[in-house]
Parts: C-alpha cells; sequence; structure tokens
C-alpha cells in the first residue's frame, strides 16, 4: 500500500517554480493548477521508492511531463465527446490519464497498468485529488473484454505497431487511439506492416514542443476501420 503519510517539507525545495506552470498553460483554471501542484508533489514524495520519473528531470518536472500531458489534451479534447471513457495503457504514474481526469471531469478515465505499486500510488493520487472520474484497474491489457473500447491514450507505451497489434481485438470499430509520441514517431508508421493500413487509419493530428527541451512531440490517432 502507498504510505499516506504527510509529505516532509524538503520535497517543497525539490519541485520547480509554480508560477512557470502557470506562465506555460495560461488557460488552466485555479483549481486546475492547484491539481497540477500537488499531483507533482506526490510523484516527488514517491519517487525514490516507486521509480516513477528519472531523476534528473525532476527538476523540470512541469515542463517534461506535467506540461507535455496538458498540450497533448488540447489535441485529443475535441475529439473524445463529453461522456466518454477514455482508457490509458501502460500508466504507470498516471501520465497522462490522471491528468487528462483532472482537468476533464466530464471524462471517464480508467488507468491500467500491470505494476500494483504504481496502481496504488494513483489510486492514492486520485483520492487525494478528488477525482471522481477516475477507476485505476491493475491488469493486463489483453484481459480487457474484446470490443469494448472507444478511446484510448498512450504514453511511452510500446511501438505503433507492437500497441495496435496488442489493442486491435478489444477496440470497437471506429474507436481511436491517442499516442504521445517523439521525434521517433514517422519512423515508427513507416515500419508498419502495409496490411495494417486496411485496419487502421493513422494520422498526426498535433505537434508541439517542450520548455528547454530539444525536441517536438507529436498526438497521433489511429482509428479503428475493421474487425
Amino acid at each position: 500500500m502507498v504510505d499516506n503519510r504527510q509529505t516532509p517539507p524538503s520535497i517543497k525545495d525539490e519541485l520547480p517554480d509554480p508560477n512557470r506552470l502557470k506562465g506555460w498553460a495560461p488557460h488552466l483554471s485555479e483549481t486546475q493548477l492547484l491539481r497540477c501542484r500537488q499531483y507533482m508533489t506526490e510523484i516527488v514524495h514517491f519517487n525514490k521508492s516507486l521509480n516513477l520519473i528519472s531523476h534528473n528531470t525532476v527538476p523540470k518536472l512541469d515542463a517534461v511531463h506535467i506540461l507535455d500531458s496538458i498540450r497533448a489534451w488540447s489535441f485529443v479534447e475535441s475529439r473524445v465527446p463529453p461522456g466518454s471513457t477514455v482508457h490509458d495503457f501502460g500508466s504507470g504514474n498516471g501520465l497522462p490519464g490522471l491528468l487528462w481526469a483532472a482537468l476533464a471531469p466530464d471524462r471517464e478515465f480508467h488507468l491500467i497498468d500491470r505494476d500494483q505499486r504504481k496502481m496504488e500510488f494513483c489510486k492514492h493520487v486520485g483520492s487525494k485529488l478528488g477525482l471522481k472520474n477516475l477507476t485505476v484497474k491493475c491488469m493486463d491489457i489483453a484481459d480487457i473484454p474484446p470490443s469494448s473500447v472507444n478511446f484510448a491514450i498512450s504514453r511511452g507505451f510500446a511501438s505503433v505497431t507492437k500497441s495496435l497489434l496488442l489493442v486491435r481485438p478489444i477496440f470497437v470499430p471506429g474507436g481511436s487511439f491517442f499516442m504521445m509520441k517523439g521525434e521517433s514517431w514517422a519512423m515508427e508508421l513507416a515500419e508498419m506492416p502495409p496490411r495494417m493500413f486496411s485496419s487502421w487509419k493513422t494520422e498526426m493530428i498535433g505537434q508541439y514542443e517542450l520548455p528547454d527541451v530539444v525536441a517536438n512531440f507529436v498526438v497521433l490517432q489511429c482509428s479503428k476501420l475493421s474487425e
């Protein structure tokens, strides 16, 4: 179980300046910004015991992890109607699904991962942030019922080809799988077997940068065409 003791004062010294995120994402409400800060505090608190993020990225946690998820959501939001359920495959530390649940209370988010300790962490954070639209499941993706998923997201999960082969049985025709990718995305698409294009339509729906990061990031939308 996750240790629920009060966060040591030293944690605050490790967190980035809270004003940075507000400047990068001025469209967020004060409630949303507060939840982002609470989430970052919990990540730093439990990082040493659960290895949630690389130690080198802690000083820029707000940019590399939180803002990354915020900017990806800006491309996905209009493509997922209110009331929809979004699965986060290989959720691990909860990004982006847990953060998206904080940003979009009118959608349901299901975090899926096989790591029991990290899923306990996500349950703890979801409770602390008061998220009523979050479900956390420690399970294998292959155990999700066939033809039951309409929308899903992944961040740093697997290659495009491997991901689509794995999730094909559980998606409904017309369902969309959004993937957050780095600069290797074009190569991953080029490596897809031609036969897969008859089952999936894949397109890049958004591209963005992050502060002090020399790289471009994209969001891919893979729409299932047929069984």
